[in-house]
């Protein structure tokens, strides 16, 4: 038996048709601009650790997360970096890298857990930090040795089998090599004890570590027309009218070790960065518009305070 089709049903069923046409050429035509750059990678720094070597819940010691597109590189890894790391929602077993920008207790109390972890995830990841680096990374190996065997065994792998996903480079400044499409570079810097500054660079933008420090020449070299300087906050100011420059009556911080405002803005100016990121916090409310006053004897751009979980550039709303 043969079935007559209503005219108001094949109407129906050509708009339908053309519907569904002019949906198909929709999708093949060119993403508009500011869509297809939104799928691009993008080079991503979030502050998990804004704090001192003080303990404060709010505040994590110092470390901080580089991101472009898969690939995840750790600078630093102080008290509560790997709370942190997961609260950003990033396993240790995604890192592809672990780097210290110094050796001092705030920045690398977490390296042992995150390590190890690290390396039971079976991804291929780089180790990398000024001196004791080798020594740290092998007392780590020698003293969790059968805690290493065991949890690898558990998973079925050996440790013969985990020393090849991991590399370890003792940085001594002036390194330029790459990391899953990120431009790497270092350069020394004044501290009291061996410290590098990083420079990532990826998709166009460009984000600076300093790690802790007093005036640097180098800095300003290697921070040239940076976007980001994520930098030691030193003389910041407090509202309980402390100040932070180091050496000053009720300062912060010692001489030796760590920035002035006037330090920071002077760098700041003679790298050309566009924007200055303070971080490393010591207890106590942040006077953020006298800071920020310093600065502006030296330096005309944004100055942002850094908290913990903090992304950098700011994700639109």
């Amino acid at each position: 038996m043969g079935y007559r089709i209503a005219p108001r049903t094949m109407l129906a069923a050509a708009a339908m048709l053309l519907a569904g046409c002019a949906t198909v050429a929709a999708q093949s035509q060119p993403a508009p601009a500011a869509l297809q750059t939104a799928e691009q990678p993008e080079l991503i720094a979030t502050i998990l650790g804004s704090g001192s070597p003080e303990y404060r819940t709010e505040r994590a010691n110092a470390s901080v997360l580089i991101r472009y597109g898969d690939t995840r590189i750790l600078v630093d890894m102080g008290n509560g970096a790997q709370a942190r790391l997961h609260q950003a929602q990033v396993p240790e077993e995604t890192l592809d890298g672990l780097f210290f920008t110094h050796q001092h207790l705030d920045h690398n109390e977490e390296f042992v857990p995150i390590f190890i972890h690290a390396l039971l995830g079976g991804r291929k990841f780089m180790v990398a930090g000024p001196t004791p680096m080798e020594a740290i990374l092998a007392s780590t190996l020698a003293n969790y040795d059968a805690d290493i065997r065991y949890r690898l065994g558990r998973i079925g792998k050996t440790m013969e089998d985990a020393e090849k996903d991991y590399t370890l480079t003792e940085l001594k400044g002036g390194e330029d090599f790459t990391i899953g499409g990120i431009r790497v570079r270092t350069i020394r810097v004044n501290h009291s004890i061996y410290t590098v500054a990083l420079r990532f660079d990826a998709g166009g933008r460009s984000i600076v570590i300093s790690g802790d420090l007093v005036y640097s020449e180098s800095l300003p070299v290697l921070a040239r027309d940076a976007d980001y300087l994520i930098i030691d906050s030193g003389g910041v100011i407090k509202k309980d009218g402390r100040t932070g420059p180091p050496g000053a009556p009720g300062g912060l911080r010692n001489a030796r070790a760590h920035v002035t405002l006037d330090e920071t803005g002077r760098m700041a100016k003679e790298a050309n960065v566009k924007a200055l990121v303070l971080t490393h916090f010591v207890p106590g409310e942040n006077d953020e518009a006298a800071t920020t006053a310093v600065l502006r004897r030296y330096f005309a751009g944004p100055v942002l305070f850094a908290h913990d979980l903090m992304e950098i550039p700011a994700r639109e709303p």
